[in-house]
């Protein structure tokens, strides 16, 4: 408070007049000094109050501002961790998947190789039971030859073994 009332009395010393004229200045520099010293008595808590108010408003707002940054960081670090886990859980998968791609193509070459094998076994039993139709067909044909044919005469014990020699 003194240092206000230097600052304002210096200036009425330095600007003075020396002319040993009256003025009004000393007057009125005390009605100023008693005008600014109820202003600070009356607005300076209202001030102050208002200040620290603001003050206080703004460091809440900056609180709340760095909680969402952390929080927007913990987010940022799950959601990292979460890409991680699931770059891991993808080369788990495609090793997985490459495994079970090789134990199907094993299977399925197995397989082919059962029903090439099944087939090669149809086959040849097929062209065994066509064998056999045709031999009884050449047998029945030369038979039904030579039982129709009565001037070639066979007694029985050739005729097995011309029969047999056919067939075999």
């Amino acid at each position: 408070m003194l240092r206000y009332i230097i600052l304002f009395a210096f200036p009425v010393l330095v600007f003075a007049s020396g002319s040993g004229g009256e003025t009004d200045i000393f007057p009125r520099t005390v009605n100023f000094l008693l005008f600014a010293g109820l202003l600070y008595y009356l607005l300076a808590n209202i001030v102050k109050n208002f200040f620290k108010s603001r003050k206080n408003s703004i460091a809440d707002r900056l609180n709340a501002i760095q909680d969402k940054l952390k929080e927007s960081k913990k987010q940022k670090t799950e959601a990292l961790e979460k890409v991680e886990e699931a770059k891991v859980n993808a080369k788990a998968l495609l090793v997985t998947s490459e495994k079970e791609n090789k134990m199907m193509l094993a299977k399925i070459s197995s397989d082919l190789v059962l029903e090439l094998e099944n087939l090669e076994k149809t086959n040849q039993e097929q062209m065994d039971i066509e064998r056999r139709k045709m031999v009884r067909a050449v047998v029945n044909e030369v038979l039904c030859e030579l039982f129709t044919e009565e001037s070639i005469a066979i007694d029985r014990d050739k005729f097995i073994n011309i029969i047999l020699k056919k067939v075999a």
